[in-house]
C-alpha cells in the first residue's frame, strides 16, 4: 500500500466506499419494500377475513355459510388462497379451494377479539396466515370461533425476487457510473501533481533549469519554493566554483615563484609540483564544473573507453591487458569532469598495481549502478583498507603510488552518495567497487 500512487489510493478508497455503501442500501431498500408489501398484504387478508365473517352466519345451532363466497378465490380449487374456520382447535367449515387437501392442518388461534397475522409453513409450502376469533351468541350460550385466511406466499416472493433483481441491475448501473465520473474527477483533480512531478522530472533529466506553468494556489506555493531552492542551489554551486577559482588562482602565481627559485631545496620540488597539479586540477573543474547541480546524464561507456585509451599510452611499457565489460546504456546523472577524475584515479591506481592484467566491470538496473575495477597486483593488505576509505587519509607509502588520488576518490563517491568497497579480486589483486544510486539516494545496503 505504501508504493500505491495516491491516484490509486484515492480510487482504491473510494471503490471501497461504494463496495461497502451499495449492499448496505440494497439491503435497507429491499428490507423496506418486503415490509411494505407484508404490511400490504395483511390489510388485504384482513379484509378478506372481514368478508368471511359477514358471510358467517348460526342458525339454530348449525353453522351457515353461502355455497358461493363473495371472494371467487375461495370457490376455486388450489387458488392459492384458503379459507378455515374452527371452534375450540375444531374445523368447523373449509372453503372449496381446500378441496384437493389431504388433511386439514391443526392453526394456531389468537384471543376473543385479537388478530394473528404470521408466515407459517404446511406441508412444504410457505403461507401468511391472518386468523381472527369473535364470539358468537345461539341460545343464550356465547361460543368462539376463529376466521383463518391463508395465501401462499408464492406471488409474494415473486415480487420480492423481481425487486431485488431490478434493484440490483440499478445499483450496478450506478456503481459504474460512479466509478468512471471518481476516476474522471481524480484525473482532473491530480493532473496538476502529474505535471509538477513531470517538470521535476525534466529538471533531474537536465531538461529545463526551473519549473514553470500555472497551478492551483496549493501547488504554486510549492512551485515558487522549489524554484527559490533550485536558484539557490545554482548561486551557492557557482560562488562555489568561483570562490575555489579565485582560490586556486591566487595560489598559482607564488608556487610559480617557488618553482622558478633555485633557492628552494630539490626535496621540496615534489611537494611543490604536487601542490601545483592540484591548483591545476581545480582550475579546470571551477570552469569545466560551474552550473546547476541537477546533472545531464553521462554515457559511462564512452568516458571509461577514453580513460583506458588514455592509460594504455601512459603505461605503454607495462603492456597491460586492460578490459572492458560494460554495460553499453550505462549512464549516471554526474558532472562529466568529476566521473573523468573520480573513475580516472582508480583506473590509473589499478594500472599501476597491476602485473598484466585489469578488468573494468559495469552494470546497471533500474536502482542502482555498479562500477567494479580489479586488477591483478599485490594488492591492499585488509588492514589498510578501511584506513585507504577514510576522507582524507594519505597512504603514499602504498606501492605503486595510490594514496592522494583515493582522498580524491572518496569525496567524489560521497558527493554523489554512492558506497565505495575494496574486496579480493579474481585476478588476485584488489577489486574496487563503487554502487551509485539512480535516483540519487544512498546506498545503505
Amino acid at each position: 500500500m505504501t508504493k500505491w500512487s495516491l491516484k490509486g489510493r484515492s480510487l482504491a478508497a473510494g471503490v471501497l466506499v461504494l463496495v461497502i455503501f451499495f449492499p448496505l442500501v440494497a439491503l435497507v431498500l429491499e428490507q423496506a419494500f418486503s415490509n411494505s408489501l407484508s404490511q400490504s398484504m395483511e390489510e388485504q387478508l384482513r379484509l378478506q377475513n372481514l368478508g368471511l365473517i359477514s358471510e358467517f352466519e348460526v342458525i339454530q345451532g348449525e353453522i351457515q355459510m353461502p355455497e358461493q363466497l363473495f371472494n371467487n378465490s375461495l370457490n376455486i380449487p388450489d387458488s392459492g388462497t384458503y379459507a378455515l374456520i374452527s371452534m375450540h382447535k375444531l374445523p368447523l367449515w373449509e372453503s372449496d379451494s381446500t378441496l384437493n387437501w389431504s388433511h386439514i392442518p391443526e392453526l394456531d388461534r389468537p384471543d376473543v377479539g385479537e388478530e394473528m397475522f404470521v408466515s407459517r409453513q404446511i406441508d412444504g409450502i410457505k403461507f401468511f396466515q391472518f386468523s381472527y376469533t369473535a364470539e358468537f351468541e345461539d341460545r343464550d350460550f356465547m361460543f368462539p370461533v376463529t376466521f383463518h385466511i391463508l395465501q401462499e406466499r408464492r406471488l409474494f416472493d415473486r415480487e420480492v425476487s423481481a425487486y431485488r433483481a431490478t434493484l440490483w441491475q440499478w445499483l450496478g448501473l450506478i456503481s459504474l457510473l460512479l466509478i468512471a465520473l471518481l476516476v474522471f474527477s481524480l484525473y482532473a483533480a491530480l493532473r496538476p501533481i502529474s505535471q509538477l512531478v513531470s517538470q521535476i522530472s525534466d529538471v533531474e533529466k537536465g531538461k529545463c533549469h526551473r519549473l514553470s506553468g500555472t497551478f492551483p494556489p496549493e501547488l504554486e506555493h510549492l512551485k515558487t519554493s522549489l524554484n527559490h531552492l533550485l536558484d539557490s542551489e545554482l548561486q551557492q554551486r557557482q560562488r562555489y566554483y568561483n570562490s575555489l577559482g579565485d582560490l586556486a588562482h591566487n595560489l598559482k602565481t607564488p608556487l610559480a615563484l617557488l618553482k622558478g627559485n633555485d633557492q628552494v631545496m630539490q626535496v621540496a620540488n615534489q611537494p611543490v609540483e604536487q601542490i601545483d597539479n592540484i591548483i591545476s586540477r581545480q582550475l579546470k573543474r571551477a570552469v569545466a564544473g560551474a552550473g546547476s547541480g541537477w546533472q545531464q546524464k553521462v554515457a559511462l561507456s564512452d568516458l571509461l573507453q577514453q580513460i583506458i585509451s588514455a592509460m594504455k599510452k601512459v603505461y605503454a611499457d607495462k603492456k597491460l591487458d586492460i578490459e572492458l565489460l560494460d554495460d553499453a546504456q550505462a549512464e549516471l546523472a554526474a558532472d562529466k569532469t568529476d566521473l573523468m577524475e573520480l573513475f580516472g584515479n582508480l583506473i590509473d591506481n589499478a594500472c599501476k598495481a597491476a602485473r598484466r592484467q585489469v578488468r573494468i566491470s559495469l552494470q546497471q538496473n533500474d536502482k542502482v549502478l555498479v562500477l567494479m575495477i580489479e586488477d591483478d597486483g599485490p594488492g591492499i593488505h585488509p588492514e589498510q583498507r578501511q584506513q585507504i576509505l577514510n576522507r582524507g587519509t594519505r597512504l603514499d607509502s602504498y606501492p605503486g603510488g595510490q594514496g592522494l588520488g583515493m582522498a580524491i576518490v572518496t569525496d567524489l563517491v560521497n558527493a554523489y552518495q554512492g558506497k565505495l568497497e575494496i574486496a579480493d579480486s579474481s585476478l588476485g589483486g584488489n577489486l574496487f567497487r563503487i554502487r551509485f544510486s539512480t535516483d540519487f539516494t544512498a546506498i545503505t545496503e
